[in-house]
């Protein structure tokens, strides 16, 4: 999958991921905490520090964007409807933009299986088991799943299966049955070679990726996150300071 592509081939690859994570959690603390323009900061911040500091390529970083933009619209429109507010309205799509560009510069930068294994270090901090075994049993499925997917659409579009609508609806519920069947195919087949390699349903076991060693790259990140993490603080306060004044 591109995600995987960008993942392995950007130029703050070899940092920390638990650098990386903790300045994507921080400001996603901070975009829960504040307004609209606190997120908007929040999504420059990431958006920039993707395309130009990660160089990840700028149109599939835009197309990204715009698919989240889509899913976010139909919310907002509800939003407004119900509550008759402009501003609830674009502070949830603020807001959740926000969010998705944090997580768009985690995974865009970070390839999973080291997010995988930085969270089975954080054992100490509550960070529960299953839930990590349960993200990369699922990430799995999803890469067996697409792959199936595009097998299963390739062989329907040599068949004329999208030469019109009519045929088009009915080759995607196709596809869509098709996919719950190895879905549940997949999965069985998962849990049966766990179990003949003496899963018992305790740790699963992954290649340990030991953390890039390069203090240079690491502290240079370090540095850049804290400047940026404090600028978003200091925006939160000032933020606050002005609705404190008018209330």
């Amino acid at each position: 999958m591109f995600l995987d592509r960008y993942a392995y081939n950007n130029r703050l690859k070899d940092v920390n991921p638990l650098y990386k994570m903790a300045f994507v959690f921080s400001m996603m603390a901070l975009g829960f905490a504040g307004g609209l323009w606190v997120h908007l900061f929040i999504f420059a911040i990431m958006a920039t520090a993707a395309v130009f500091i990660a160089g990840i390529d700028l149109k599939g970083y835009a197309g990204l964007v715009s698919g989240a933009i889509l899913f976010l619209l139909p919310g907002a429109f509800v939003v407004f409807l119900s509550s008759y507010s402009p501003r609830e309205a674009a502070l949830l799509c603020s807001r959740s933009l926000a969010m998705v560009s944090c997580f768009y510069f985690l995974c865009l930068t970070t390839p999973a299986l080291e997010i995988v294994v930085a969270l089975k270090g954080l054992k100490g901090l509550g960070v529960p088991r299953l839930f990590v075994e349960l993200a990369f049993l699922t990430y799995r499925q999803i890469f067996t799943l697409a792959d199936y997917a595009g097998m299963i659409y390739n062989a329907q579009a040599a068949r004329l299966g999208y030469i019109s609508f009519a045929s088009s609806l009915r080759s995607t519920g196709f596809l869509v049955s098709g996919l719950f069947a190895k879905a549940m195919e997949g999965s069985n087949k998962l849990q049966m070679a766990l179990e003949a390699r003496g899963y018992d349903g305790g740790e699963l076991k992954v290649l340990d990726i030991r953390p890039n060693a390069n203090k240079k790259e690491n502290t240079i990140f370090a540095m850049w996150a804290s400047i940026i993490v404090i600028s978003a603080i200091i925006l939160l306060a000032i933020n606050s300071l002005i609705k404190w004044g008018k209330g």
